[in-house]
């Protein structure tokens, strides 16, 4: 009996080594890697690799051969900064009085608020008009103003605002009156408030309180309070307390006084109003359009 015979087939390869080029190659085999082989395409040895210097590129290496603080031929502030230097002359000020002492510098030059050349310019400044002053300075300089504001309430916007729009325009005894007996929670603060405002109107600036009246008056955000407030199943939520202040304006009654006539004036210039000739009226029927 004859013994079957054999052949031997060659070994499949896989798919990736037929693919894989014989050299080797960088990002999907697009370049060659010639810093790991020689001119000949040999590739280096670990030592060979080890010794081999790394290649600069043009600008590194000359920058490399700069010394610290220098320049190299092709900057352009070379000649600007040789000009510079030449020119450079120490200040007289700076020599005289240190570069230490600033307030010996400003009141030198004339800049300090309490040197006499610093005044002669503010006051040559506001003067305008050949020496007389503005309409709107004259009223300020003539008529008192005083401003005060609170500390903040416990209280919110929507709770505070209509009592500020309720004492706005009133004279102060009226709205000390008004807000004695306002039921609301906040007006005891805001009594105490223009209590407060009123005494130190009448100190600082010699207010009479019967010829005083409240200008404007209007209420600002304080910053809020937080705080824990423990809920079901181990939740917690956050309450915001909000805090609100309050300012007020005072000012005298003539001041009141000449707004009032400055409005009627204007009104008193304003011409009647005549239909034109040339122009028809529109809009004139004998009953409503609705």
């Amino acid at each position: 009996m004859k013994a079957p015979i054999r052949l031997s087939l060659p070994r499949r390869q896989p798919l990736l080594t037929l693919l894989t080029p014989p050299q080797t190659r960088t990002f999907f085999g697009l370049f060659r890697r010639k810093n790991l082989e020689d001119s000949k395409g040999v590739p280096l040895s670990v030592a060979e690799l080890l010794q081999k210097q790394p290649e600069l590129p043009p600008s590194t290496a000359q920058a490399s051969k700069l010394k610290r603080g220098d320049l190299s031929s092709s900057s352009i502030f070379e000649q600007q900064d040789e000009s510079t230097a030449e020119s450079e002359v120490p200040s007289t000020i700076l020599s005289r009085l240190g570069a230490q002492n600033r307030t010996a510098i400003l009141k030198e030059s004339g800049l300090y608020p309490s040197s006499p050349g610093f005044m002669a310019k503010h006051r040559i400044r506001e003067i305008k008009r050949r020496g007389r002053l503005p309409p709107s300075i004259q009223k300020l300089q003539s008529e008192k103003s005083h401003l005060v504001k609170s500390h903040n309430f416990k209280t919110s916007l929507k709770k505070l605002g209509p009592l500020a729009r309720q004492i706005a325009g009133k004279p102060l005894e009226h709205a000390l009156v008004q807000m004695r007996y306002s039921p609301k929670k906040a007006a005891k603060e805001v009594l105490k408030h223009l209590v407060h405002a009123k005494n130190e109107a009448i100190y600082t600036k010699g207010f009479d309180p019967e010829q005083t009246y409240i200008s404007q008056a209007w209420v600002g955000r304080g910053t809020p309070d937080r705080e824990p407030q423990p809920r079901a199943r181990s939740r917690i939520n956050i309450l915001v307390r909000p805090y609100t202040s309050i300012s007020v304006i005072l000012k005298e009654n003539k001041t009141l006084e000449r707004l009032a006539k400055e409005k009627e004036e204007k009104r008193l210039r304003q011409k009647t109003w005549v239909p034109l000739a040339n122009r028809p009226i529109y809009g004139q029927h004998q009953y409503y359009q609705w």
